[in-house]
């Protein structure tokens, strides 16, 4: 026991208390502990407030010099006042808080001690459960037990025990003391005592030996006649005379109303009756004082000195004296073989007739025992049952042979099967075909195993609402012409799928709660499911049935006696059955074989299918057509929901409608793997807006990278402007479309998609976008869309990032299947985005561009102005004039452009952007006066152009540039193809001769 256990127990002080560590005679499975309440805390005293006390002091002084009044000192009384006040406010506020945690911590003691009952009695039942007594051996087969070899111990009666309920927590008052002593104790226990250490009983004679009886029917039911005889007395013992427990390895004593010592050959225990203590036999480990047919009182116990009382165990002459003759019988083979049968044909077994049942019951004849046929029911001996059984002992067949019973003795209409099989999907397949199945999961579909199993809540609040409806109870009082069969869901290998799916567990123990007045019933089967089956599932499966196992730790689980890890391991099919009066039956379990079945499955071919509770998965191609999606858009659509696919959801046993309502959602983000068809929920989505919102706009974003910079710079114009109506920007493959765009560009339609997403829905603009994963997205997905649609993703550790249900994840999901709203969800498939209408061509740059009605020059900034100023030059007639980075080469292009005068021709001055930054005044003269030509790029632009923001962005194909007049804003124009004829400084005399007569030399090409 552990120290601060221990120390508990002593804090507890009573004899009871003192007596624990020995009284227990079954123990009981630890529980999870609960733990004291919280103690109050240490009032904390308040200090005195010494500022608060000193602060009018000193500002009376301060008044007082600066108005020399005496009055003024009369606020320097308000300080010890306030200080005062403080001290008495704070101490009533001490003593509220101290009332109101009272109150609470009073209020948790009842809570603590209500879960405490609780606690005990569920330890109480299990105790009893496992213990047996007097009871349980005469309701038993005789013989059934004959497997020990001695007596064992004997269940005298109920009394108090040590509870095995552990309370957390260090008792720091009288409160907490009380609390760990009602705990630690808990009434009722089955007290037992060894037979081979002694028992006496001791008080008025029938007393005496009914209580002696019941210890004496116990050592003879666990010990069989070859391992135990009992040595009588010869009065009032006549019955026992029966027993066939003559010739045993070890003797049992009984003495009755002497003190005479059982000689040396009893180490099989003694027995013993006296009116007296003083007339027992010496050297009783265990002596109880009967005073009444309920009340008796410990003299000793163990060979300690005990004074508990107990509620003894009784067994009157003539109950005994009937079980004795059957053991007798039984020893003898005259009434009941000992064994059942090795094998039992399922076909030979009788079924009960279901019809005249109705649905009051829901039995099945499932195998042999030595008293005739084993009937189950799982109305009477259920709701719910629990089966174990290792590798090879028959587990799976019983499991077949249990269904087949019921099927046979119920139509459909009565009785209806969901069948989860999660060791490879075999053990059910001979009863695919039978009209009562609705299905057979199995692990190897993990999606349809989640989904199916999950499904059962839905079940469930069906049956709610049709016995509602019907003003039912329960489904037994539920009229006759209502169809609602009974549910049986059968789990082989339940612990493999609560370890495949955790979240599973607790849809079983709903099912377990609730399942008993809605016709749900569970059979649960596992190898071993000690330690894996929820208390919450167990305490509700009455019904159990252990076959062989091979730890006695997990028969006791199931059973509450090691009895299956005896069974023999060469008879499968062999079995424990216990019901909920905890009596054992052993029995054989039926052989359903193939043809069996074959013959049950014509027997029910004209019976209809049984309703499944369950929908069918969404299909794998999900048509603009389908009857569901075309029902679910006429229903949804008249409120503006985009309707864009079928959305499963199998907790309410129905499909609904995926839809994307955007002015309550917001923006839509869709993200997906490649090739999860992420463009194609995109075209599904622009569909469902242009069927709901005829008259609203869509704009997709598309096309030559100069039509999508002038989209988004467009339609954040008309949101800020409050020109842009309800309409759609469809954004594919947001996180890849701007990758080629040069960096500033790139940079500035995040920005611009960032204020579309933010500013846009006040004014009538949603934005839907497609990415491969909300991180490749960037802060898109997080920022901007309220809505996500998650598409099939590479794994499942990608789904759980992007914000799914990771336990929804299959990798083997269609094109357009996803998660939408935590449901799963299939896109309709109406093809690809529309095309947007090609873009208009952009104008070639021409002599008409070049001209200004206030300008005569034409300077042209390029990264290759040696190719490009001739190619402009060209179109103006007119040499062109360069000049380069160089200190002295702005200077001699001034003097160059003062020099030339050609009446009715533009001169044309070019450079690269170094150049122009160079020469800033020759820049700042042209940028006024001169129409601008660009090549290249934004430090093209910004070297001339006033405007530092961006201008337009330029495809790469066919080449493009800037034009800008003075005054006006930037345009785009296509570059002229090179094959034009340019001129050459060679060609143009004047410009040759400016330059000859020019201070500084100019490198004209």
């Amino acid at each position: 026991m552990p120290r601060r256990r221990a120390q508990h127990l002593a804090d507890a002080a009573t004899p009871v208390a003192r007596a624990l560590a020995s009284t227990v005679a079954m123990p009981v499975d630890a529980m999870v502990p609960l733990s004291l309440p919280a103690p109050l805390p240490d009032p904390e005293r308040p200090g005195f407030p010494v500022l608060a006390t000193l602060t009018p002091i000193a500002g009376a002084v301060v008044l007082w010099v600066i108005t020399g009044s005496p009055f003024a000192l009369v606020f320097a009384a308000l300080g010890p006042v306030a200080a005062v006040a403080s001290l008495l406010d704070g101490r009533r506020q001490q003593r509220r808080r101290r009332r109101r945690g009272a109150v609470e911590r009073s209020a948790a003691f009842a809570e603590l001690d209500e879960r405490v009952r609780l606690r005990h009695d569920a330890e109480r039942a299990e105790a009893w459960r496992r213990s047996g007594s007097a009871r349980a051996a005469l309701a038993a087969p005789p013989g059934s037990d004959w497997r020990h070899p001695d007596a064992g111990r004997a269940v005298l009666g109920r009394a108090s025990g040590e509870s095995s309920l552990r309370l957390d927590g260090t008792p720091r008052d009288d409160d907490d003391r009380a609390a760990l002593a009602r705990a630690a104790v808990c009434e009722g226990l089955p007290l037992a005592a060894a037979v081979a250490d002694g028992i006496g009983f001791v008080g008025p004679p029938a007393l005496a030996r009914a209580a002696a009886r019941a210890a004496l029917v116990q050592a003879a039911h666990r010990a069989a006649p070859d391992a135990l005889a009992i040595d009588l007395p010869r009065e009032a013992w006549s019955w026992a005379m029966r027993l066939p427990h003559r010739t045993g390895a070890r003797r049992l004593a009984l003495v009755d109303g002497g003190s005479t010592r059982p000689d040396g050959r009893a180490e099989g225990g003694c027995i013993a009756v006296a009116p007296s203590e003083a007339d027992l036999p010496p050297g009783l480990a265990t002596v109880l004082r009967l005073e009444s047919p309920t009340a008796a009182v410990l003299v000793r116990y163990g060979g300690l000195v005990d004074r508990r009382p107990v509620t003894p165990e009784l067994v009157s002459e003539r109950e005994a004296a009937e079980w004795a003759i059957a053991t007798a019988r039984a020893a003898a083979g005259a009434a009941t073989p000992v064994e059942p049968p090795r094998s039992v044909p399922w076909s030979t077994l009788p079924q009960p007739a279901g019809e005249v049942d109705g649905r009051a019951r829901l039995r099945a004849v499932v195998g042999q025992g030595v008293e005739g046929r084993v009937e189950l029911d799982l109305v009477a001996d259920g709701p719910h049952a629990l089966v174990a059984g290792t590798t090879g002992s028959g587990k799976s067949e019983f499991l077949l042979a249990w269904v087949a019973a019921l099927a046979a003795a119920y139509p459909p209409e009565a009785v209806a099967f969901l069948l989860v099989d999660f060791k490879g999907g075999a053990a059910f397949a001979p009863l695919e075909g039978l009209p009562h199945v609705t299905g057979i999961v199995t692990d190897l579909d993990e999606a349809e195993a989640r989904r199916a199993v999950a499904s059962l809540r839905a079940e469930l609040r069906h049956r709610e609402q049709v016995l509602a409806a019907a003003g039912a109870r329960d489904l037994a009082a539920l009229d006759a012409g209502t169809t609602l069969p009974r549910l049986v869901v059968v789990v082989d290998e339940f612990p493999a799928m609560i370890e495949r799916f955790p979240a599973l567990g607790e849809v079983i123990a709903d099912l377990a709660a609730r399942g008993r007045s809605l016709g749900v019933h569970l059979v649960l089967a596992a190898q071993r499911p000690n330690g894996v089956v929820r208390d919450a599932i167990t305490a509700n499966c009455q019904l159990r049935i252990a076959l062989r196992v091979l730890a006695r730790s997990d028969s006791v689980a199931v059973i509450g006696s090691d009895h299956a890890a005896g069974l023999p391991a060469g008879t499968p099919g062999r079995a424990v059955l216990v019901r909920g009066d905890g009596r054992p039956t052993v029995f054989q379990s039926a052989f359903a074989d193939a043809g069996a079945l074959d013959g049950l499955r014509l027997r029910r071919a004209d019976a209809a299918p049984a309703r499944r509770p369950w929908l069918e998965p969404l299909p794998h191609r999900l048509a603009p057509e389908h009857p569901d999606l075309v029902a679910l858009i006429a229903l949804r659509e008249p409120t503006d929901a985009v309707v864009f696919g079928l959305a499963d959801d199998p907790d309410r046993q129905r499909r609904v409608a995926a839809a994307w309502n955007p002015e309550r959602d917001g923006n839509l983000l869709v993200v997906g793997a490649p090739g999860s068809g992420r463009t194609g929920a995109l075209a599904a989505v622009a569909r469902a807006w242009q069927r709901s919102r005829p008259r609203a706009g869509l704009v997709v974003l598309d096309g030559p990278r100069s039509r999508q910079w002038d989209a988004l710079r467009g339609e954040l114009e008309a949101v800020r402007t409050g020109r842009s109506g309800d309409r759609l920007l469809l954004i594919d493959d947001l996180d890849l479309r701007f990758r080629g765009w040069p960096e500033p560009y790139r940079l500035e339609a995040a920005e611009l998609i960032d204020s579309l997403t933010r500013e846009g829905r006040s004014a009538g603009l949603v934005v839907a976008a497609s990415a491969r994963s909300a991180n490749s997205a960037g802060r898109f997905a997080f920022d901007g869309f309220g809505q996500v649609l998650r598409l099939r993703h590479a794994t499942r550790a990608d789904l759980v990032q992007a914000g799914g249900a990771g336990e929804l994840w299959n990798d083997a999901d269609p094109v357009g299947a996803g998660l939408w709203r935590g449901l799963r969800v299939q896109v309709a498939e109406v093809g690809r985005i529309d095309e947007a209408a090609p873009p208009a061509r952009v104008p070639e740059l021409g002599a008409a561009d070049l001209r200004a009605a206030d300008s005569r020059s034409v300077a042209v900034v390029s990264p290759s102005p040696r190719s490009d100023a001739p190619v402009v030059a060209a179109l103006v007639g007119s040499p062109p004039l360069m000049f380069d980075a160089r200190p002295d080469g702005a200077r001699a292009a001034e003097a160059a452009l003062a020099a030339i005068d050609v009446p009715g021709r533009p001169i044309v001055l070019a450079a690269d952007a170094e150049s122009w930054a160079g020469a800033w005044s020759l820049a700042a003269a042209m940028r006024d006066t001169a129409v601008l030509v660009v090549r290249g790029g934004p430090l093209e632009y910004r070297a001339l152009a006033r405007d530092r923001g961006l201008p337009p962005l330029l495809d790469e194909r066919p080449a493009q540039c800037w034009l800008l007049r003075p005054g006006e804003a930037p345009i785009r124009r296509r570059w002229p193809p090179t094959s034009a004829e340019p001129i050459d400084a060679t060609s143009a005399p004047h410009a040759t001769e400016t330059v000859e007569n020019s201070p500084h030399q100019m490198r004209i090409p």
